[in-house]
């Protein structure tokens, strides 16, 4: 499934089950009194709301709906709407503020990039697998996924770099210690 990133507070807002049938502004309007933030600008609000909900308009989790009398537009969650989904992003998302808070060591940055980049190289190689698997099946695409797999591949090689400067100050860290 296709990542994407939606702000904290409209997710906590829309993950509400008996939040549906809802206008722009209404999400606006809770989003503000969440932030508590007695600078934000209504109308900058309403458009960032509303890019968040073009987002999962775009994803089929919610449509749009205007009224022919009034012109006024309602969205609704759809069946595809995926509360566990955004849970999990609003998780991950306070997990992520939470570390940003905390003061972490320099050998701990290190180890936590370490991580980060042999998540994204491992990600990387399976890319790469599925492009060559790709490929033997639809040999007439042969040129679009070749394009592709060489930028995976490129960036994999440019993550080992990296992995190999980090597993270099490790090791210097330890050895120093």
């Amino acid at each position: 499934m296709e990542k994407f990133e939606l702000d904290k507070t409209v997710i906590q807002i829309l993950s509400m089950p008996n939040v549906n049938h809802f206008t722009a502004t209404e999400i606006r309007t809770a989003y503000i009194a969440l932030k508590q933030d007695e600078e934000l600008n209504p109308t900058i609000s309403r458009r960032f709301v509303y890019e968040e909900l073009l987002k999962l308009i775009r994803r089929g989790w919610l449509t749009r709906s205007t009224t022919k009398k009034k012109g006024l537009t309602r969205y609704s969650k759809t069946d595809l709407f995926d509360h566990a989904i955004l849970k999990e992003m609003f998780l991950q998302l306070q997990h992520e503020v939470t570390r940003e808070n905390t003061p972490i060591s320099y050998p701990q940055m290190l180890v936590q990039r370490l991580n980060q980049y042999n998540s994204a190289l491992l990600e990387g190689l399976g890319a790469l697998k599925e492009y060559v698997a790709l490929k033997d099946i639809y040999p007439e695409q042969h040129n679009d996924l070749k394009g592709r797999y060489m930028a995976v591949q490129e960036s994999n090689h440019i993550l080992k770099g990296k992995i190999s400067v980090l597993n270099e100050l490790i090791k210097s860290i330890k050895e120093n210690t």
